[in-house]
């Protein structure tokens, strides 16, 4: 039976899908001709029986256009990943309870130690379409994680090894393992200030004035006070900073301490708090947690989350939270935007002066001796300013404001929020006025909002 006028096949872009449509009433056709029409046309995969016999014995229940042909999806590879011997860096989940003195257990191995091992990516299976031909699947990618300082990696058994002994930390590129410089006891003349290439561990506390920098880590069992603590990965105090407004404390990666009171904090990734934050400026690129403490005073900036069990107190001081922003910069900017204003009005004086001292040299032909002293002054002055005009604005082109990602960002406050906390959500702002207890705060359409924990 001719069925070309009858019907009418189309398939689907990806080939996995073919459909027929009903052009003109069939009076009678079979199973036969159907799936001969279907070959005509090249489906031959995945032709649904079932289907085709309901349309040779059409009795009108059958709704176009139909479902005729399913190929099969191909299975697509898996990306190859690391498996690490043992654990290397330190994630918290944000409703874990775990003991401050297990997070700041350093990861070490010891020299031929293997490390971690590459899980090779997988080819995935093809598909076929409606027309029996083949879909190849996208093969999985292979780790991209490459032997960094002081480890070796081995084809043989595509695993990382280490050169010496020291402690195990990576990145999102590499492997490495940093050889560790140990003090034994609180910093003191003896001692100095402290500059490293690994990481350091100070079994003491660290006195007000001392400087301390490792590419690595800095790991201080103790108490630091009005200090300067700088580390190209992370920084772990065991009991607390005491900073009596001079320690400044910086961190590549993650900051975790006891508590913090009257210092200035910032973390490349996370800021880990076991107690409380007292009027101190922390930042951390991606979340806050002081989740069995309290956030009182100074402003805390972070990417995407800040959680605390109370923020502000009853005597309503001051605290500001700020989230997508690093206020820190912000206030930077600000200044150097104040400055950078100041320059350009010097400028345009300046502009001004020398343009008139021109149209009189033009006017008159000469200037006399005075005049030609000021506007040699004046071009001396107006190319200072230009120079230092340009260096503001290539400052302020280099500030980076923006941290994290506002559809994600969130403040959570498990105990009391109390009045007078200022929130900042990017360029939305909240000033809290009332007391709340286990609430959460979120941007929303433009506004911050916010919930009962429990709703």
């Amino acid at each position: 039976m001719e069925l070309q006028n009858k019907l009418k096949v189309s398939v689907s872009g990806d080939g996995l899908e073919a459909y027929v449509d009903l052009l003109d009433p069939i009076e009678e056709s079979t199973e036969a001709d159907l799936l001969s029409f279907l070959e005509e046309r090249k489906v031959t995969f995945g032709v649904l029986h079932e289907e085709i016999g309901r349309i040779a014995s059409d009795d009108g229940s059958v709704e176009y256009p139909l479902l005729i042909a399913v190929g099969k999806q191909p299975v697509h590879g898996k990306d190859g990943k690391v498996i690490f011997d043992k654990e290397v860096n330190f994630e918290i989940d944000e409703h874990e309870k775990a003991s401050f003195r297990d997070i700041i257990a350093i990861p070490s191995v010891q020299e031929g130690e293997r490390i971690a091992a590459i899980e090779p990516p997988t080819n995935g299976k093809p598909g076929t379409n409606v027309y029996g031909e083949e879909i190849a699947p996208k093969p999985g990618k292979p780790a991209q994680l490459r032997a960094g300082k002081n480890t070796t990696f081995k084809r043989s058994d595509d695993a990382f090894y280490s050169s010496i002994d020291g402690q195990l930390s990576s990145d999102e590129r590499s492997l490495q393992v940093q050889p560790l410089f140990e003090v034994n006891g609180d910093l003191d003349l003896r001692t100095g200030n402290l500059d490293f290439v690994g990481s350091i561990m100070i079994n003491g506390n660290v006195p007000t004035g001392f400087r301390v920098f490792a590419q690595g880590d800095v790991t201080i069992y103790g108490m630091v006070e009005g200090a300067t603590i700088t580390a190209g990965g992370s920084v772990h105090i065991s009991e607390g900073i005491a900073g009596l407004g001079k320690a400044v404390i910086e961190a590549g990666q993650d900051i975790r301490v006891g508590y913090i009171n009257q210092a200035t904090v910032e973390a490349g990734q996370d800021l880990f708090v076991e107690y409380s934050i007292l009027h101190s400026d922390c930042v951390a690129h991606r979340s806050v947690y002081c989740q069995r403490g309290h956030i009182i005073g100074g402003t805390i900036s972070a990417g995407v989350h800040i959680e605390a069990k109370d923020i502000g107190n009853r005597m309503n001081t001051p605290t500001g939270l700020y989230l997508g922003v690093n206020k820190k910069v912000e206030e930077k900017r600000s200044k150097y935007n104040l400055l950078l204003k100041a320059k350009q009005e010097d400028q345009t004086k300046l502009e001004l002066i020398g343009q008139k001292l021109e149209e009189k040299e033009r006017t008159s032909g000469e200037l006399s001796a005075k005049e030609r002293i000021t506007k040699l002054r004046q071009r001396n002055s107006l190319a200072a300013v230009e120079k230092e005009t340009d260096e503001l604005k290539e400052t302020l082109e280099n500030m980076n404001v923006t941290i994290g990602n506002l559809t994600e960002a969130r403040v959570q406050v498990n105990g009391k929020l109390y009045g007078q906390v200022h929130l900042g959500f990017g360029k939305y702002q909240h000033q809290v006025r009332s007391e709340y207890r286990q609430i959460y705060a979120f941007l929303s359409q433009g506004e911050i909002l916010l919930r009962s924990i429990e709703s």
